[in-house]
């Protein structure tokens, strides 16, 4: 039978589901689904929870707030998805005398990694999940199969949650990409404008109301780099600009645009422009 809790997370009676069956018993190995709930009603909040294993949470309904690591408190609200990274703290929950409802699955593997790299999942954001069919009873699915203690169930529940996943991303994505393009000009302006300096990465994830996890997400979405790639051939380029239409020296150059190391800037001037900054320079 499933564990039913007290009224001290929920006035209703809440589900909560632990894994039954051995890993070595598992034939998918890669991903294992851990503890899984239901919490109808909740209207508890906690502060500074900090949690072993990815989780993704689904709102159904209510209303209330989530915070990963102390940062930018974002409104949760009915249709919100959110994920809980293992070693973060989190501070979530209805307002008081509110609530929401509240499914939740854990979840461990080496295909964690997997789904990191392709955007599967990502943690510090609310989606918004609206429009998925079919999501709340796939969480029931997953609840009743991690219930009977059967391997072959276990692995299902499984392979339901890589579906959810992706479903819920490629939902995400589709409803992004707008915001993006018009984000994305925004971001490439505040980088561009400290070029000549250190950029204060969370200083300008803050000045567009974003989260760092946004910016690092929105820039890679865009331009298929990671954020500090992204920075780095911006300064490359400029730096290509300075070498072709000015006689400063390479070593000026390099601490122009915060390089301290003339050996590392030249190295990383050939790795994005496939030539040193002297060969670019004597082709003009």
């Amino acid at each position: 039978m499933p564990k039913l809790m007290d009224y001290m997370i929920s006035s209703y009676p809440i589900r909560i589901i632990d894994p039954k069956v051995e890993a070595s018993r598992l034939r998918l190995r890669s991903i294992r689904v851990g503890q899984a709930g239901h919490l109808p009603g909740r209207t508890l909040f906690r502060s500074g929870a900090v949690f072993d294993q990815w989780a993704l949470v689904y709102i159904v309904s209510g209303d209330g707030t989530y915070a990963e690591n102390g940062g930018r408190e974002q409104q949760v609200r009915g249709g919100s998805l959110f994920f809980f990274r293992p070693g973060c703290s989190y501070s979530f929950g209805p307002p008081p005398g509110g609530y929401w409802d509240e499914y939740y699955v854990n979840f461990s593997g080496s295909r964690v990694s997997e789904w990191l790299e392709t955007g599967l999942i990502a943690g510090g954001d609310v989606f918004v999940a609206q429009g998925i069919e079919g999501l709340e009873t796939s969480f029931e699915d997953i609840l009743g199969w991690m219930e009977g203690g059967i391997a072959g169930d276990a692995d299902r529940a499984a392979l339901l949650l890589e579906e959810m996943l992706l479903e819920c991303s490629l939902h995400i994505q589709g409803s992004n990409r707008q915001w993006e393009q018009g984000t994305m000009p925004l971001i490439r302006e505040a980088l561009n404008a400290c070029i000549y300096e250190k950029p204060d990465l969370p200083g300008i994830a803050a000045g567009l109301h974003i989260s760092m996890s946004t910016l690092r997400r929105t820039v890679r979405h865009s331009s298929g780099y990671p954020l500090h790639d992204y920075i780095h051939r911006l300064k490359m380029a400029e730096a290509k600009h300075l070498l072709l239409n000015t006689s400063l020296q390479v070593q000026e150059i390099a601490g122009m645009l915060h390089y301290r190391d003339t050996f590392y800037f030249s190295r990383l001037f050939k790795k994005y422009m496939g030539l040193s900054p002297q060969t670019c320079r004597n082709q003009v």
